[in-house]
């Protein structure tokens, strides 16, 4: 596993430890299968939600802050980690642009 995919496994930990904290849940390691399970479909759901929404936070609270910045932690990540897998191609000879995705 690389660094960045690493880092992005900690960062979507991280949503999650605070979703389940929203929620009411608890620490998401001492959860059962069913409510991990349902946590982590919160947690891909926040996280595609957060890619679409603006930069201000959902609801003011000093959680919903914390979570809006890991979210936008999480993309900037997931966009690293883009850039790179593109930057070894393009070492590789296989040079492309974005526009070639089509």
């Amino acid at each position: 596993m690389g660094v960045a995919m690493s880092k992005l496994v900690e960062k979507r930990e991280e949503i999650a430890a605070l979703i389940a904290a929203e929620l009411g849940l608890g620490d998401p390691a001492g959860l059962s299968e069913a409510d991990r399970a349902a946590l982590d479909r919160q947690t891909s759901e926040a996280i595609e939600r957060g890619a679409l929404e603006t930069d201000e936070p959902a609801d003011g609270t000093e959680a919903g802050t914390q979570l809006r910045q890991r979210l936008q932690e999480y993309r900037a990540l997931r966009e690293l980690r883009t850039d790179e897998a593109d930057a070894r191609l393009a070492e590789q000879g296989e040079v492309f642009g974005r526009e070639d995705d089509a």
